[in-house]
């Protein structure tokens, strides 16, 4: 089985803005150049005001649920390729997949940005399912927090990006 979420990730920040940084090798470059554990691979295979962007990250053992160490057949590596389509009007739609390297996990899902009153927000629907016997159910939320904190962390790291422009 399968487990189902949703979130909403608000920024603070116009919609066009936010998609244009997106979809922007740029700041996928920087947000990634201090990590020693992670790697993109970006592309553009639809055309200009798209993305594809690839992220693997291996995770620090310290930073593993005990739960998770457990269940571990090797070091536990991160993979994740997320797709953004061209914006039209004011919304701009995604998907993405991620999978795990050292326990059996597939997660997929969509995203939908669009403007608020307040800059604009994410929405992301999605599944995940860890193929793990007995404790799969019980890591699943664990693997639906790591995809909201990666997001969570995206956007501060955009925010901050935009900041620093705005005041440099």
């Amino acid at each position: 089985m399968s487990r189902k979420f949703s979130f909403t990730v608000s920024y603070t920040v116009p919609v066009e803005d936010l998609h244009r940084a997106l979809t922007t090798d740029d700041v996928w470059r920087a947000r990634f150049a201090e990590s020693e554990t992670a790697t993109i691979d970006l592309s553009h295979p639809d055309g200009a005001g798209t993305i594809r962007i690839h992220m693997t990250e291996k995770a620090p053992g310290e930073k593993i649920p005990g739960l998770v160490r457990r269940v571990l057949k090797s070091e536990l590596t991160f993979f994740r390729t997320d797709n953004w389509r061209a914006l039209d009007g004011d919304v701009a739609k995604g998907t993405f997949e991620a999978s795990s390297g050292g326990i059996d996990t597939e997660m997929s899902g969509t995203y939908e940005m669009h403007s608020t009153a307040e800059g604009s927000e994410i929405e992301v629907v999605g599944t995940v399912r860890v193929k793990v016997p007995v404790v799969g159910r019980a890591i699943e939320p664990l693997a639906e927090q790591l995809q909201h904190r990666a997001l969570d962390g995206e956007r501060r790291f955009i925010e901050e990006w935009f900041a620093a422009r705005q005041n440099g």
